[in-house]
């Protein structure tokens, strides 16, 4: 099963920060490559995937998967925020996953998970059911953007080798839609092969046809993004952009539009809807939800009571239906602990189409020596 350092109430989180780096998960056919590779040449036409990539050595499951099986068809299962933290001060770290659990069934904890190996800087990641599909990024050992796709089987906590992209990608955007995988851009303006597809099923990569030579103003790597209305909407600057798959369309918006007012980091989607933090002095209200359909942002209702944190440095995350949100307080009297706190928040649709919020819960989940950076933040379902 899961292999999670326990965090002690006095914040020590076991040392995790300060441990001496572990390597990112190798990649055998990426090792291979970078031993023959000439570091200053790029391989651009490389398309990842002439090579079949050697799984990882099966890891011993106490649980067989039959058992997650029943579960799922009694509608016995459960959601888990899997959160990616990096520590980038004083010293760079690559990023890990934590899961935030409840322990004795009361009080939330954000916990490491040991058993994964660190992920690299730029890593784009998306869930499917029990996985999360993590791609791309940069591999600092040889200096380069990376292809690399790891699975991670999140009822074990462990993760496997699957195929190349079939190009290099950082700071990329990924989505879900129609059971396939898309992930966009973080290619530094090449616009003729932005867009590759995955197949969950048959686990190959297919570059979508471009040219995308109209996102020129673009930088290629994009500061937020989302899934909404099966369209993959997109921040960039002073720009917004949606990538609509079905249809292999793209949609542009200035920085006057509506959809990039309030929309930044601290963002997630709950029923097709997309929700952000904002000070209440600018809205009135501390969280906005903005519908595609209306075209237009309006506050949530009924959250009085609203924590001190440092939204903008936060993490926003659909947590069953609900707003989980992980951030550290504004003011620190200890310059060498940061504690990280957890907002639940509970949505109602009124039958006038109004959202009304209620803080559930505000739970200090973990304390570390330095800085944390929340990179991502996935819920999957075991």
């Amino acid at each position: 099963m899961a292999s999670i350092s326990e965090t002690s109430d006095d914040g020590s989180n076991g040392g995790v920060p300060n441990q001496k780096p572990e390597e990112p998960h190798k990649n055998p056919q990426e090792e291979k490559e970078n031993q023959n590779e000439n570091p200053n040449e790029a391989d651009e036409e490389d398309d990842h995937q002439d090579e079949e990539v050697e799984n990882l050595p099966p890891i011993p499951r106490k649980i067989p998967p039959d058992l997650f099986q029943v579960r799922s068809l009694i509608g016995s299962t459960e959601r888990v925020l899997y959160t990616l933290i990096t520590f980038k001060y004083p010293t760079f770290e690559e990023g890990r996953w934590f899961i935030l659990q409840r322990r004795n069934n009361t009080s939330l904890k954000l916990n490491c998970v040991t058993s994964l190996p660190p992920m690299f800087l730029g890593c784009t990641a998306v869930t499917i059911g029990h996985k999360i599909y993590v791609m791309g990024g940069y591999n600092f050992r040889y200096n380069k953007t990376i292809s690399t796709v790891l699975e991670i089987d999140c009822r074990f906590n462990t993760c496997r080798h699957l195929r190349n992209m079939k190009r290099d990608r950082c700071s990329a955007v990924a989505g879900v839609i129609d059971g396939r995988i898309y992930v966009v851009a973080g290619r530094q303006r090449r616009f003729d092969d932005w867009v590759e597809v995955f197949d969950v099923e048959t686990e190959r990569w297919e570059l979508v046809p471009g040219p995308f030579s109209s996102f020129a103003s673009s930088s290629g790597k994009f500061i937020v993004h989302v899934v909404l209305d099966n369209k993959i909407y997109i921040m960039d600057g002073d720009y917004c952009f949606a990538y609509d798959p079905r249809r292999r369309r793209w949609e542009t918006w200035g920085p006057e539009s509506a959809q990039r007012s309030y929309w930044h980091l601290s963002s997630c989607v709950v029923d097709d809807l997309l929700y952000a933090i904002v000070p209440r002095e600018i809205f009135g209200a501390s969280i906005v939800v903005y519908d595609p359909r209306g075209i237009a942002w309006r506050p949530v209702m009924g959250l009085e009571f609203w924590p001190n944190l440092v939204y903008f440095e936060s993490k926003m995350a659909n947590f069953g239906g609900k707003l989980v949100i992980l951030g550290c307080y504004r003011s620190s009297f200890d310059y060498y602990r940061k504690d990280v706190w957890c907002v639940e928040v509970a949505l109602e649709k009124h039958e006038d189409g109004q959202i009304w919020g209620k803080v559930e819960s505000l739970s200090l989940v973990n304390a570390f020596p330095m800085s944390p950076f929340f990179e991502l933040s996935r819920t999957v379902t075991v």
